[in-house]
């Protein structure tokens, strides 16, 4: 019985540390989670007028001739814009070429045989990481495609988004990674969050 016990506490000691830079807890929380993963794209892309509508995690994006992806969560909102999210604890897994792959696996993905290159729905790619991979200070990175010659954007439709989990100021994007680094739900700032760790952290 006391071996069974022990087990029990160091398995409780466990699932009470764990936090959302925890990928498979990740995982598990935005698992088909609409209200969550869109609190969660609003207030990195800040734009409150996302309206998440499918939720998947661990997507896998095959490739029959080289190279597959699998995907950490894929949403997608009612204008069918593609989304990313990446969460890693390792510079070495948030490369820019990763970032570069991970844009050209979605368009693959979400361009049906026949259709225009226009069809192509606007894709974002975002890496929380759990350090700051560019050392520049910033709370977050947003990259976009440009014309050198004019400085014009390119307007491709496809974004990449680093954001640096290291930095919890009081600002919206602070919070929200304060919550991601947070192993108690009752202290953490967005309900959306809050509710569904509860859950795992507490029922049966």
């Amino acid at each position: 019985m006391q071996n069974v016990m022990e087990r029990y506490q160091t398995f409780r000691q466990v699932v009470d540390d764990i936090t959302l830079m925890n990928n498979r807890f990740m995982n598990k929380v935005f698992d088909g989670n609409i209200p969550a993963t869109q609190r969660m794209l609003r207030v990195i892309l800040k734009n409150d007028k996302i309206k998440v509508c499918k939720v998947s995690v661990q997507q896998w994006l095959q490739n029959l001739y080289g190279h597959s992806a699998q995907l950490d969560i894929l949403a997608e909102d009612e204008n069918g814009t593609q989304f990313n999210v990446e969460i890693q604890r390792s510079d070495e897994g948030a490369s820019v070429q990763r970032a570069r792959f991970y844009c050209g696996a979605l368009d693959m993905h979400f361009l049906d045989r026949g259709k225009k290159y226009e069809a192509l729905p606007d894709a974002y790619v975002i890496f929380i990481t759990e350090s700051d991979v560019f050392k520049e200070g910033r709370p977050i990175y947003n990259v976009e495609r440009s014309i050198n010659e004019s400085g014009k954007a390119f307007g491709d439709g496809s974004h990449i988004v680093y954001v640096n989990a290291a930095c919890q100021d009081d600002t919206p994007l602070g919070r929200l990674m304060q919550d991601f680094n947070c192993s108690n739900p009752a202290k953490m700032h967005y309900k959306e969050l809050a509710d569904t760790v509860n859950y795992f952290k507490s029922t049966k």
